[in-house]
């Protein structure tokens, strides 16, 4: 009985195994595709950080909302009172200092929190644009290797075919063994090639899972080279300019900058503090009340305003040269796009062109019709096609996300 319910037990064990294993070696490599990368961005570790540095921001916002800066002060003394007559009675005071504010400070203030607050989350939006781009970018160069990867193992498969023709047709008489010599010395250097192309591609992996945070190195990278959805227009991205990331942080730091002032300014309003009083005096109660009123001559504030004053001029500036500068750089970026895209439309018929030029002269060589000097000529101009339109590819591709992504689009 002991053995049949162990063996159930095992059974079942196993059984549970085999259901959730494969469900999570799927969850641990899902694909890192743009979409996945830009869920993955607003975790990342850079993006933590700036989310951490709004939330100091959000913390002012509730410690702006005391009552008074000033706490209330309670003092008291005690002694004897020296009489003509030779009397020592016992003597007291009590008192009390309530601040009142006014000019509407404790509104300003918290108003100026909230203000920074929102400067603080407009800069950690920002923040995740630019962690976002340099993701993606480097997304794309992943993608560019794995290309290269691709592309090196081909050559090396035809290099060894080349090797095979010539020590086959070595044996036959029909070439020199120079010809052998030659096609080993292009296999090794196109091994060698293919060797640097996957630790290039292992780098540059490493790099795009440090910036997502990632120490795993499970799940592949996939994706179009180039991503498949156009740009708007250029007049509607200069139009939209002002949505941008930067141009909002760079506004939400002039409002920030006008409630600072604002809250300068209503600190030229003194505190006012109620007074009240208590004193036992020779057998006597006595008991006051009356206000003490700081007299703002010496000190009204002046530096507080003039500084705040002098940040929203500062911001404004700031503001104008964001917006410029955005507007210039859609620009520049969309006459990048035009130049790339008209490059790879140039280059892209040559692929197909290349690729069977190369699988002829191949097998022109494995039949005897052409020399391997011939081969060679053929196989390195081919190779400088494909590299050509990789190149630009991975171009347009740097072009077009810079493009969407300042648009604030994010490109999949």
């Amino acid at each position: 009985m002991f053995r049949t319910h162990l063996r159930r037990l095992l059974v079942i064990s196993s059984t549970a195994l085999h259901l959730l294993m494969p469900k999570a070696a799927a969850a641990a490599e899902a694909p890192l595709t743009r979409a996945r990368i830009a869920e993955l961005v607003r975790a990342a570790p850079a993006a933590r950080a700036a989310s951490s540095e709004a939330a100091v921001a959000g913390a002012a916002v509730t410690a702006a909302g005391v009552i008074s800066l000033e706490n209330p002060v309670l003092s008291g003394m005690g002694g004897i009172r020296f009489n003509p007559d030779g009397g020592r009675p016992a003597a007291a005071v009590a008192s009390l200092s309530w601040p009142l504010e006014l000019g509407g400070r404790r509104g300003t203030r918290v108003e100026a929190a909230k203000a920074e607050q929102r400067a603080a989350l407009a800069t950690a939006g920002e923040a995740q644009r630019r962690l976002l781009l340099a993701a993606l970018l480097q997304h794309a160069l992943v993608l560019r290797d794995e290309a290269q990867v691709a592309l090196a193992a081909e050559r090396r498969a035809l290099a060894q075919r080349l090797v095979a023709a010539s020590e086959k047709r070595k044996r036959a008489g029909e070439v020199p063994e120079i010809d052998v010599a030659l096609a080993r010395l292009q296999e090794g250097r196109d091994a060698a090639a293919e060797a640097t192309a996957r630790g290039t591609r292992e780098a540059d992996l490493l790099g795009l899972r440090s910036m997502l945070g990632q120490a795993s190195k499970d799940g592949a990278v996939t994706g179009a080279l180039v991503p498949e959805e156009a740009p708007p227009p250029l007049a509607t991205l200069l139009r939209e300019a002002d949505q941008r990331a930067d141009v909002r942080a760079a506004l939400a730091t002039v409002e920030a900058a006008r409630a600072k002032s604002g809250r300068e300014l209503a600190g030229r309003w003194p505190t006012v503090n109620v007074l009240a009083q208590y004193e036992r005096d020779d057998q006597a109660n006595i008991g006051m009340i009356g206000l003490a009123l700081p007299v703002p001559i010496l000190n009204a504030n002046r530096a507080g305003v003039a500084t705040a004053a002098a940040e929203v001029d500062a911001a404004t500036a700031r503001l104008a040269a964001s917006r410029a500068s955005a507007a210039g750089e859609i620009q520049g970026l969309y006459a990048r796009y035009e130049a790339t895209r008209s490059a790879l439309a140039h280059l892209a018929p040559a692929a197909g062109l290349s690729t069977q030029a190369v699988a002829l002269s191949t097998r022109g060589y494995e039949l005897g019709e052409n020399d391997l000097a011939s081969a060679l000529l053929v196989r390195r101009e081919a190779l400088d096609a494909q590299a050509a339109l990789l190149d630009a590819e991975h171009a347009h591709a740097n072009a077009k996300i810079e493009l969407l992504v300042a648009a604030g689009r994010s490109p999949q």
